[in-house]
């Protein structure tokens, strides 16, 4: 889903992302204390907490963890790869670590459940008559008070189902958010004012 005009602007938003979302679902299977730069809210709905994992949720899992983070959400993978919303395969954790053997327990039921996660998010923005959103909005609303037009720019969006709303800027064209924040017009007009403003 893109917003604006390709000549000047682009917001790209293609819903949940299933490379993080899986990355998420490892976590919360695992009751893994990943550590991290920023606090990552839950997935939403609930993901059961798998006890059979547990003694795989070591500190050493955490810290590979953190940093397969790292690498799934940076700018380059959406640059090289648009839609990553695809079925394209995802760079699994390294063999014999215990983050592998975590992955390995739980992919299959984690692409799963993001199918359907996928299938909420297809439904919902189809039963939205404007597909533009508060983004769009936002950006002509700063463009009024600025009186201009904004500058070029593309933002790409990292969407995820959270449990509250949250969002984060990664990079100054990448952030991820919440889907409850996504759709919290009031929300996600206040979060997307400053990190505009920059590009804009």
């Amino acid at each position: 889903m893109r917003h604006g005009n390709t000549l000047s602007w682009e917001i790209r938003n293609s819903g949940p992302d299933r490379h993080l979302s899986t990355l998420l679902y490892v976590r919360d299977a695992a009751g893994l204390a990943a550590p991290a730069d920023y606090p990552l809210p839950p997935l939403a709905p609930a993901v059961p907490l798998r006890a059979e994992l547990v003694a795989h949720a070591t500190a050493a899992a955490a810290e590979e963890w953190s940093a397969w983070w790292e690498r799934a959400v940076t700018i380059d993978r959406w640059s090289q790869q648009p839609d990553v919303s695809s079925v394209q395969s995802m760079d699994p954790p390294e063999p014999g670590t215990a983050l592998r053997a975590l992955f390995d327990a739980v992919v299959d039921e984690a692409h799963d459940w993001h199918r359907k996660r996928f299938e909420e998010f297809r439904d919902r923005r189809l039963r939205r008559r404007d597909h533009g959103g508060t983004a769009g909005r936002t950006v002509e609303r700063i463009e009024q008070e600025l009186g201009r037009t904004s500058a070029p720019f593309r933002l790409q969006v990292a969407m995820l189902p959270l449990d509250r709303k949250w969002g984060r800027r990664i990079e100054a064209d990448l952030i991820v958010v919440s889907e409850e924040l996504w759709y919290d017009e009031d929300a996600c007009d206040l979060f997307l004012d400053r990190i505009l403003r920059a590009l804009m």
